[in-house]
Parts: structure tokens; C-alpha cells; sequence
């Protein structure tokens, strides 16, 4: 028998009758009445922390938030994800990240089991929000505040949490004018610091020796008709600093150009590496409640039972007017429309289909002009690959090896009928060599063989896409 759906008020009649405790004070809630304390129209004041590690659970229960919760209420939502990277809504995973180190780190049969290292275990995830192409992992906090759109800036949460930074001691830390978080730092230490603490995401080269900010944070945004949503990252202390371009650093970068969203590369670094003393990651949640509170005016109570909330167990406390607790992957069982959002943003349809039209091209273009690497001397050196996706979707290919003019024509038009329509996610090595091998075969003034030809366009090409071996 399915077990009676309490409506808001006899939920909190009944909460408040358990508990010897006024009306007007604290209650401690199941965690199976979130849904009716997140909703309720008098919860003008919501902080939660996530015990879940899951990018996957974490975003579905911060765009349930976004959802649902009264409009004229403000959410702070903290959580920390276990080793991924996260693309905007609007950007393309070829081009923002390297899917094969992730292949290599983030099998399936990893994707259940919890990391052991710092760097095992990396997922792909795609957030409804914009913004660019970011990496998680257990030294990383992430920030979300959902408010009332009326009152929303894009500095308004990024300034919070600079000035939660500021009071445990990272003094330098300000809001630059992308929005982004920072560390300033004074010529005279910079070389030294950033050596020895900063990690980058393909800071330009001649840059090294500049005196420059290092970012800490990140912000995407998400707007709808009444509501804001602002999140962010904030490196803390992340062991991965320095292994970010193995992540974000994609080969089919050179080739590509593409519609939608780019990121921009920054130097980066750990907000640890600014303390003279000990670091807490503790103390940065802390910091960024009391900010949270100052900014919203939650009051003495909600604080005070935010910070007393258990760190272990999924659990809520309750008042008049604000919800607080932790919260975790119960809530996926639980409520339908988190589960909902879940298996949406694990599908591969939302991960690959959502991808802006882009073309992939290794030779020059009306388009796009740009000088290209060279080709490996051991593909034909006639070799030409283009092809162009929309949605995923491979909707126009050419591809040739041959010299002969006629010959590669005849390439070209037979590349485009196997591959048209094809989703470029799908295409696995064995794939990409069905197609090649058809291709590369109609050239029979190859002089080497065929099968050899075949192999090294194949590497080339998934090694490009991020095809696993």
C-alpha cells in the first residue's frame, strides 16, 4: 500500500506536535517531505549541503530547486563532485574536452564504484546552464544560489563568495570583469607561487612570466521568468590543479569551428596556496553560510541550524519561514521529477545531441582560414577530411586520400552517403574503419597497402573525436 501523501500544513502539524519546542522554533523533518518543505510558500530561506558525490544527482536536485521553490525565496545549495568535467548547455564536448582521457578514466565499469585516486574515475557531464567547460573533483566546492530574478546581478554571488574567501584569510581574492573569482598576486611573488601552485587551462605561453590573477572561480548563469540561478566553482584544494589540460585540452581543437559557447582559458590555482595557515574546507562552507545569511538577512535561526545540521545522514530541519539540512541521492528515489532530471542528463542524447552545429576540418577553409597542423608524414599526403555536424549529427562529409582529382571526388561523395545522418557519439573504431576501409579502397593507385592506408586514418580520425581503442 502506498503510504499517504502528507500536504504541507499537516506535515508541519505534525512535525511541530513531535517536538516539545514551540511553533515558532526549530523542527527536524524525514527527509521524504522535501518536496512539501522546498515548495511550501512560507520557506523564503533555503540552505542545503549535498552528502552526494554525483555530478549527475547534484544538478538534478539544484535544477529542481530552480523549479519549484517559491518564487520569492532565496536557495544556497553546496556540494562537492567526485572527479568530471562539466560542459555549459551550449557548448560542444569535441571541442571542450578530451573525450578519450575520459574514455580511459571513466569506463562503465568504473562509473559505479567510488574514486580511489584523485584522477580515476572522470565523468562527462553536460549542465542546463551556459557558461564554459569546468573540472570537478573532491578539492572543488561548487556554489549555488537561486533567487528572485528581480534582485539578481552577476556579481551579486560571485562578491559573496570572495568575501567568504576574504575572511579565512585569502584576502586577495576579488571578482575580476568576466565574473570569475580570482587571486591577485604582487609581481614580486607571482613567478614563484604560480610554479609551485598553479595548475592551467592553456595559458598562453608567453604569458608564464607575466604577473596575472589566478582563477579560482567560475560562475554560469540560468534564467527564467521569475527566477535566477548562479552557480559556481571554487577550487580549494584540488590535487588535479596542474592535470587540467589532460581533461580540457581537446586534439580536434585546431580543426574545428563551431557555433555556440567557447571557454576561455585561464591560469588557475588553489585557494590553499593564498593561506599562510591551515586550510578547512569546512571553514570555506562556513564562511560562505554566514555570507549567504548577511546578504539574505536568513537570521539568527536558519544559521544556526544550518551549521548544527548532521554531516552524515540526509536530514532537514524545519521553520516558520526557511528549510535546512543535507541532502543526497534518497532525494533521486524519492521524488520523481529529480529522477526525472537525472536519467535526462545521464542520457547520451542530452550529452552528444545537444551540440551546436560545428565542422571538423583538417585543410583550410572560406570559413574558416585558419592554418591547420600538419597532417602525420605518414598519412597520403593528399589526405582531406571534412566533415560537418549539427545536433551530433553528421550532416555532411567529405573525405579523400587520393592524388588524382577524379578519384578523390568519387572518395568524397562515398564518405558523405555511408556517413550521413550518422550520430558522431555512436561511431566506434570499428566504425570508422568500416567506413575508411570502403573510402580508402576505391584509390587503387595506393602505393602502400590498402589495410596499412586504412589503419593510420582510422587512428587519426578517432584519436581526434576521442574514439576509444
Amino acid at each position: 500500500m502506498r503510504p499517504t501523501r502528507l500536504s504541507p500544513c499537516m506535515f508541519y502539524r505534525r512535525i511541530v506536535c513531535q517536538s516539545p519546542r514551540s511553533r515558532s522554533q526549530r523542527a527536524i523533518s524525514s527527509l521524504s517531505h522535501f518536496a512539501e518543505v522546498a515548495n511550501r510558500s512560507s520557506s523564503k530561506h533555503q540552505i542545503y549541503r549535498s552528502l552526494s558525490q554525483d555530478p549527475f544527482v547534484n544538478l538534478s536536485i539544484e535544477q529542481y530547486l530552480l523549479q519549484k521553490t517559491p518564487e520569492d525565496s532565496n536557495v544556497l545549495f553546496l556540494y562537492v563532485n567526485r572527479p568530471c568535467v562539466v560542459i555549459g548547455r551550449n557548448q560542444n564536448p569535441w571541442l571542450e574536452t578530451n573525450l578519450g582521457s575520459l574514455a580511459k578514466h571513466g569506463s562503465p565499469e568504473q562509473a559505479t564504484t567510488s574514486s580511489t585516486t584523485p584522477i580515476d574515475n572522470v565523468l562527462y557531464v553536460r549542465r542546463h546552464s551556459g557558461g564554459g567547460a569546468v573540472f570537478h573533483d573532491g578539492g572543488n566546492l561548487n556554489y549555488s544560489v537561486i533567487c528572485p530574478r528581480d534582485v539578481f546581478t552577476r556579481d551579486r554571488h560571485a562578491e559573496m563568495v570572495a568575501r567568504a574567501l576574504q575572511r579565512i584569510g585569502a584576502v586577495n581574492a576579488k571578482v575580476n570583469e568576466r565574473h570569475d573569482i580570482v587571486l591577485t598576486q604582487q609581481p614580486k611573488e607571482k613567478a614563484a607561487r604560480q610554479t609551485a601552485t598553479a595548475g592551467s587551462q592553456d595559458p598562453p605561453p608567453d604569458e608564464a612570466v607575466i604577473p596575472q590573477a589566478l582563477k579560482i572561480s567560475g560562475s554560469a548563469f540560468k534564467l527564467t521568468r521569475s527566477r535566477a540561478l548562479h552557480h559556481g566553482t571554487c577550487l580549494l584544494d584540488s590535487p588535479n590543479v596542474h592535470n587540467l589540460g589532460a581533461f580540457l585540452r581537446s586534439p580536434a581543437r585546431p580543426y574545428i569551428l563551431a557555433k555556440g559557447v567557447g571557454s576561455v582559458r585561464s591560469p588557475v590555482g588553489n585557494v590553499s596556496s593564498a593561506l599562510s595557515g591551515p586550510f578547512s574546507i569546512e571553514a570555506v562552507i562556513s564562511s560562505i553560510i554566514d555570507e549567504f545569511s548577511r546578504l539574505y538577512q536568513t537570521g539568527d535561526k536558519v544559521l544556526a541550524q544550518t551549521k548544527d545540521s548532521p554531516q552524515q545522514d540526509e536530514q532537514l530541519r524545519v521553520g516558520d519561514d526557511w528549510v535546512a539540512g543535507t541532502v543526497g541521492e534518497a532525494l533521486v528515489r524519492e521524488i520523481p521529477d529529480i529522477q526525472t532530471i537525472t536519467s535526462m542528463l545521464q542520457s547520451l542524447d542530452f550529452k552528444f545531441l545537444q551540440t551546436p552545429e560545428f565542422t571538423f576540418s583538417t585543410f583550410p577553409t572560406e570559413a574558416d582560414p585558419r592554418d591547420r597542423p600538419p597532417l602525420p608524414s605518414s598519412l597520403p599526403h593528399s589526405t582531406k577530411i571534412s566533415i560537418r555536424a549539427k545536433k551530433g549529427s553528421i550532416v555532411e562529409t567529405s573525405i579523400s586520400t587520393s592524388s588524382d582529382a577524379e578519384i578523390a571526388k568519387q572518395q568524397e561523395s562515398q564518405s558523405q552517403q555511408l556517413l550521413n545522418g550518422k550520430n558522431l557519439h555512436e561511431m566506434d573504431r570499428q566504425a570508422w574503419n568500416d567506413v575508411l576501409q570502403t573510402v580508402v579502397s576505391i584509390d587503387d593507385g595506393l602505393l602502400e597497402p590498402t589495410e596499412q592506408v586504412v589503419e593510420l586514418v582510422t587512428d587519426f580520425v578517432c584519436h581526434k573525436f576521442g574514439v576509444s581503442v
